[in-house]
């Protein structure tokens, strides 16, 4: 159990106990960063049956839905009634629980205030404050931190790519091991953190006017896709400042400081475009 995880030693340790113990709560709820490891802790403690829940993709759009509606939760309540009968443990993974609406909150609720006999649930979102109070309450809240460069580069070079290259992938990571095996897996995704990377390097090299220009020419226009936009660009900025911050540039210190305040206003539903803005100002 829990043995393909990057990082993360005392969590596994904690959820290992609780399991092999017979101690662990019918709840949890996982918050960190993308890409820091949360699905995958949860994958390995919930196993491959775990009914899963998520925003439907709109059908004739296919972008996806704005919210977890409440069918999607009478529908879990459904199957979680239907497999007590076959007895096991239920587990269940609410993939986007910060994006509950109200009223499929409220009947998740129901569920984690009477859970149906040995069920296990696990909710993840960014951060505790992004799901409602209620929710939150009735789950044990861990909370996933970014995980050390050298202990991602080590596990790439495991995985059979050299030093050099496992360096690199690491560092791009942002701490996020998640990302480092998305990076050395998905040609696609490296080329787009590449694109946005040197996106980053021609608007810091732009005058004013032209910084604000570039930055809003970046984003969706769709709201819904704005935030998702934000949070890949900021994580492909943030290792492009780093990277001249070691070369010697000292002002990129400054600007890694607004990033880190970017990414703090994320929790609090920040404009992307006023946030991508305070960067390069």
């Amino acid at each position: 159990m829990l043995d393909r995880i990057i990082g993360h030693e005392k969590i596994v340790d904690v959820l290992r106990r609780q399991r092999e113990n017979g101690r662990g709560v019918h709840a949890y709820l996982f918050v960190g960063p993308e890409g820091v490891g949360r699905s995958t802790v949860a994958g390995e403690l919930l196993g491959a049956n775990a009914t899963k829940v998520a925003r439907n993709s709109d059908e004739k759009t296919g972008k996806l839905k704005s919210a977890i509606s409440v069918d999607q939760i009478r529908e879990l309540r459904d199957v979680l009634a239907h497999t007590s009968l076959s007895g096991g443990v239920k587990t269940v993974f609410v993939e986007e629980a910060d994006w509950l609406n109200a009223a499929a909150a409220n009947a998740l609720l129901k569920t984690l205030e009477e859970p149906r006999g040995d069920t296990l649930i696990i909710l993840r979102a960014p951060t505790v404050e992004s799901v409602p109070a209620t929710i939150a309450s009735r789950c044990q809240v861990i909370r996933f931190g970014f995980v050390p460069v050298e202990t991602i580069a080590a596990s790439l070079v495991r995985r059979g790519l050299d030093k050099e290259e496992a360096s690199r992938l690491a560092s791009m990571s942002n701490g996020c091991p998640g990302i480092a095996i998305r990076l050395l897996t998905d040609g696609g995704y490296r080329a787009e953190r590449e694109t946005a990377a040197s996106a980053f390097h021609a608007i810091m090299a732009a005058s004013l006017p032209r910084r604000l220009g570039l930055v809003a020419s970046m984003l969706p226009k769709t709201e819904a896709d704005k935030a998702t936009a934000l949070e890949k660009i900021l994580d492909a900025w943030e290792e492009a400042a780093r990277q001249k911050m070691l070369a010697g540039d000292a002002r990129y210190v400054a600007v890694l400081d607004r990033l880190r305040e970017s990414r703090d206003a994320m929790e609090q539903n920040v404009n992307p475009q006023l946030a991508l803005e305070h960067i390069v100002i």
